[in-house]
Protein backbone atom coordinates (compact mmCIF):
# COMPACT_ATOMS: atom_id res chain seq x y z
CA UNK A 1 0.00 0.00 0.00
CA UNK A 2 1.49 3.00 -1.20
CA UNK A 3 1.10 6.59 0.76
CA UNK A 4 1.33 10.36 -0.37
CA UNK A 5 1.41 13.48 1.82
CA UNK A 6 -1.83 14.61 0.04
CA UNK A 7 -3.55 11.06 0.69
CA UNK A 8 -2.48 11.30 4.53
CA UNK A 9 -3.57 15.28 5.11
CA UNK A 10 -6.84 14.53 5.94
CA UNK A 11 -5.86 11.90 8.63
CA UNK A 12 -3.92 13.46 10.03
CA UNK A 13 -4.25 15.41 13.89
CA UNK A 14 -3.87 18.70 14.58
CA UNK A 15 0.07 18.79 15.59
CA UNK A 16 0.78 16.41 12.78
CA UNK A 17 -0.55 19.30 10.57
CA UNK A 18 1.01 22.11 12.51
CA UNK A 19 4.09 20.41 11.86
CA UNK A 20 3.93 20.35 8.38
CA UNK A 21 2.97 23.69 7.80
CA UNK A 22 5.86 25.00 10.44
CA UNK A 23 8.22 23.28 8.25
CA UNK A 24 7.26 24.39 5.00
CA UNK A 25 7.38 27.84 6.15
CA UNK A 26 11.17 27.14 7.57
CA UNK A 27 11.73 25.94 4.23
CA UNK A 28 9.88 28.96 2.24
CA UNK A 29 11.42 31.38 4.97
CA UNK A 30 15.24 30.29 4.18
CA UNK A 31 14.89 30.02 0.11
CA UNK A 32 14.07 33.45 0.21
CA UNK A 33 16.52 34.86 2.33
CA UNK A 34 19.20 32.79 0.85
CA UNK A 35 18.11 34.12 -2.45
CA UNK A 36 18.16 37.70 -1.47
CA UNK A 37 21.49 36.94 0.22
CA UNK A 38 22.53 35.43 -3.83
CA UNK A 39 20.94 38.17 -5.53
CA UNK A 40 22.77 40.73 -3.18
CA UNK A 41 26.45 39.63 -3.33
CA UNK A 42 26.20 38.75 -6.43
CA UNK A 43 25.22 42.39 -7.85
CA UNK A 44 27.79 43.40 -5.80
CA UNK A 45 30.64 41.44 -7.43
CA UNK A 46 29.75 42.98 -10.64
CA UNK A 47 29.76 46.48 -9.53
CA UNK A 48 32.60 45.87 -7.35
CA UNK A 49 34.81 44.07 -10.54
CA UNK A 50 33.64 46.86 -12.99
CA UNK A 51 34.34 49.70 -10.25
CA UNK A 52 37.96 48.23 -9.67
CA UNK A 53 38.88 48.38 -13.36
CA UNK A 54 37.92 52.21 -13.88
CA UNK A 55 39.37 53.11 -10.34
CA UNK A 56 42.88 51.58 -10.77
CA UNK A 57 43.07 53.39 -14.52
CA UNK A 58 41.89 56.52 -12.81
CA UNK A 59 44.96 56.63 -9.71
CA UNK A 60 47.71 56.16 -12.73
CA UNK A 61 45.93 59.01 -13.99
CA UNK A 62 43.79 61.42 -11.79
CA UNK A 63 45.06 60.16 -8.31
CA UNK A 64 43.98 58.77 -4.97
CA UNK A 65 41.37 61.43 -4.16
CA UNK A 66 40.23 61.90 -7.75
CA UNK A 67 39.80 58.30 -8.72
CA UNK A 68 37.67 58.10 -5.94
CA UNK A 69 34.72 60.10 -7.17
CA UNK A 70 33.33 56.87 -9.51
CA UNK A 71 32.33 54.98 -6.36
CA UNK A 72 29.22 57.01 -6.33
CA UNK A 73 27.96 55.44 -9.51
CA UNK A 74 28.60 51.90 -7.91
CA UNK A 75 25.96 52.30 -4.28
CA UNK A 76 25.67 48.26 -4.59
CA UNK A 77 29.66 47.77 -4.58
CA UNK A 78 31.26 47.03 -0.79
CA UNK A 79 34.91 47.76 -2.67
CA UNK A 80 33.01 51.27 -4.05
CA UNK A 81 32.21 51.86 -0.33
CA UNK A 82 35.59 50.67 1.08
CA UNK A 83 37.47 52.88 -1.56
CA UNK A 84 35.07 56.08 -1.19
CA UNK A 85 35.26 56.19 2.88
CA UNK A 86 39.38 55.86 2.55
CA UNK A 87 39.90 57.82 -0.03
CA UNK A 88 37.78 60.70 2.18
CA UNK A 89 40.94 60.07 4.42
CA UNK A 90 43.59 60.69 2.25
CA UNK A 91 41.39 63.68 0.88
CA UNK A 92 41.25 65.19 4.54
CA UNK A 93 45.02 65.14 4.95
CA UNK A 94 45.89 67.02 1.33
CA UNK A 95 46.93 69.76 3.31
CA UNK A 96 49.02 68.41 6.28
CA UNK A 97 49.45 64.78 7.27
CA UNK A 98 48.35 60.80 6.31
CA UNK A 99 48.32 59.42 9.21
CA UNK A 100 48.19 55.44 8.75
CA UNK A 101 46.99 54.49 11.47
CA UNK A 102 43.14 56.89 10.48
CA UNK A 103 43.83 55.16 7.47
CA UNK A 104 43.52 51.68 9.21
CA UNK A 105 40.92 52.49 11.46
CA UNK A 106 38.64 53.59 8.65
CA UNK A 107 39.33 51.06 6.52
CA UNK A 108 38.71 48.64 9.33
CA UNK A 109 35.94 50.06 9.95
CA UNK A 110 34.35 50.03 6.93
CA UNK A 111 35.13 46.11 6.30
CA UNK A 112 33.65 44.99 9.42
CA UNK A 113 30.50 47.00 8.25
CA UNK A 114 30.28 45.10 4.99
CA UNK A 115 30.60 41.45 6.67
CA UNK A 116 27.62 42.63 8.98
CA UNK A 117 25.66 43.65 6.39
CA UNK A 118 26.72 41.05 3.95
CA UNK A 119 25.48 37.98 6.80
CA UNK A 120 22.38 39.40 7.25
CA UNK A 121 19.79 36.49 7.28
CA UNK A 122 22.51 33.77 7.55
CA UNK A 123 21.55 33.39 11.23
CA UNK A 124 18.10 32.31 9.84
CA UNK A 125 19.41 29.85 7.53
CA UNK A 126 21.26 28.28 10.55
CA UNK A 127 18.68 28.26 13.17
CA UNK A 128 16.10 26.30 10.18
CA UNK A 129 19.59 23.88 9.63
CA UNK A 130 19.97 23.00 12.51
CA UNK A 131 16.16 22.67 14.25
CA UNK A 132 14.26 21.82 11.25
CA UNK A 133 14.98 18.30 11.80
CA UNK A 134 14.29 18.61 15.76
CA UNK A 135 10.83 19.22 13.97
CA UNK A 136 10.47 16.87 12.11
CA UNK A 137 11.66 14.20 15.42
CA UNK A 138 8.75 16.04 17.03
CA UNK A 139 6.75 15.16 14.41
CA UNK A 140 7.57 11.74 13.95
CA UNK A 141 7.28 11.11 18.22
CA UNK A 142 3.76 12.81 17.08
CA UNK A 143 3.41 10.42 14.76
CA UNK A 144 3.95 7.29 16.98
CA UNK A 145 2.18 7.87 19.53
CA UNK A 146 -1.26 8.89 17.58
CA UNK A 147 -0.64 5.15 16.03
CA UNK A 148 -0.37 3.65 19.73
CA UNK A 149 -3.00 5.43 20.74
CA UNK A 150 -5.17 4.40 17.57
CA UNK A 151 -4.22 0.94 18.07
CA UNK A 152 -5.21 0.72 21.82
CA UNK A 153 -8.78 2.82 21.46
CA UNK A 154 -9.86 0.76 18.15
CA UNK A 155 -8.66 -2.77 19.81
CA UNK A 156 -6.71 -3.88 16.44
CA UNK A 157 -2.83 -4.37 16.48
CA UNK A 158 -2.98 -5.11 12.45
CA UNK A 159 -0.72 -3.17 10.38
CA UNK A 160 -3.53 -1.43 8.71
CA UNK A 161 -4.45 0.26 12.45
CA UNK A 162 -1.27 2.07 12.79
CA UNK A 163 0.19 2.66 9.26
CA UNK A 164 -1.48 5.82 8.87
CA UNK A 165 0.61 6.96 12.04
CA UNK A 166 4.13 5.68 11.56
CA UNK A 167 3.79 7.25 7.69
CA UNK A 168 3.19 10.34 9.14
CA UNK A 169 6.06 9.97 11.37
CA UNK A 170 8.43 8.99 8.57
CA UNK A 171 7.14 12.01 6.31
CA UNK A 172 7.59 14.23 9.23
CA UNK A 173 11.08 12.93 9.86
CA UNK A 174 12.20 13.14 5.87
CA UNK A 175 10.44 16.76 5.67
CA UNK A 176 12.24 17.83 8.39
CA UNK A 177 15.43 16.76 6.87
CA UNK A 178 14.68 18.12 3.32
CA UNK A 179 14.53 21.29 4.95
CA UNK A 180 17.70 21.29 6.95
CA UNK A 181 20.21 20.22 3.93
CA UNK A 182 20.23 22.60 1.99
CA UNK A 183 19.61 25.18 4.30
CA UNK A 184 22.79 24.09 6.04
CA UNK A 185 24.53 23.78 2.29
CA UNK A 186 23.68 27.37 1.57
CA UNK A 187 24.54 28.81 4.85
CA UNK A 188 28.14 27.42 4.34
CA UNK A 189 28.08 28.34 0.61
CA UNK A 190 27.16 32.04 1.71
CA UNK A 191 29.72 31.68 4.48
CA UNK A 192 32.49 31.38 2.18
CA UNK A 193 31.51 33.96 -0.26
CA UNK A 194 31.53 36.92 2.56
CA UNK A 195 34.70 35.37 3.07
CA UNK A 196 36.20 35.84 -0.10
CA UNK A 197 34.37 38.98 -0.08
CA UNK A 198 36.34 40.19 3.07
CA UNK A 199 39.76 39.10 1.64
CA UNK A 200 39.15 41.05 -0.83
CA UNK A 201 38.23 43.82 0.83
CA UNK A 202 41.59 43.54 2.62
CA UNK A 203 43.38 43.58 -0.61
CA UNK A 204 41.60 47.10 -1.55
CA UNK A 205 42.93 48.35 1.67
CA UNK A 206 46.24 47.21 1.36
CA UNK A 207 46.35 48.25 -2.49
CA UNK A 208 44.74 52.06 -1.67
CA UNK A 209 47.00 52.39 1.37
CA UNK A 210 50.14 52.09 -0.55
CA UNK A 211 48.73 53.52 -3.56
CA UNK A 212 47.91 56.94 -1.14
CA UNK A 213 51.53 56.96 0.58
CA UNK A 214 53.23 56.68 -3.23
CA UNK A 215 50.93 59.81 -3.76
CA UNK A 216 52.31 60.83 -0.42
CA UNK A 217 56.03 60.80 -1.13
CA UNK A 218 55.30 62.50 -4.46
CA UNK A 219 53.86 65.13 -2.99
CA UNK A 220 56.23 65.64 0.22
CA UNK A 221 57.42 68.61 -1.28
CA UNK A 222 53.97 70.02 -0.46
CA UNK A 223 53.47 70.09 2.88
CA UNK A 224 51.75 66.19 2.78
CA UNK A 225 53.72 63.69 5.19
CA UNK A 226 52.76 60.81 5.89
CA UNK A 227 52.60 58.84 9.29
CA UNK A 228 52.94 55.79 10.24
CA UNK A 229 51.63 52.96 12.00
CA UNK A 230 52.01 52.78 16.08
CA UNK A 231 53.13 49.55 16.89
CA UNK A 232 51.11 47.92 19.11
Amino acid sequence: MQFSLIELWPAMGPLAKGVMILLSGMSLVSLVVAVERLLTLARSSRESARFLAAWRDAVAERGVGAAAAAAGDHPHSYVAHLVAEASRVVGEARESKLSLEAFDRTARRVIVAAGIDAKRGLGMLASVGSTAPFVGLFGTVVGIVTAFHTMGRTGQAGLGSVSTGIAEALIATALGILVAIPALWLFNYLTQRIQRLTAELECVAEELAVAAISEAQRSTAGGLRVVGRKEA
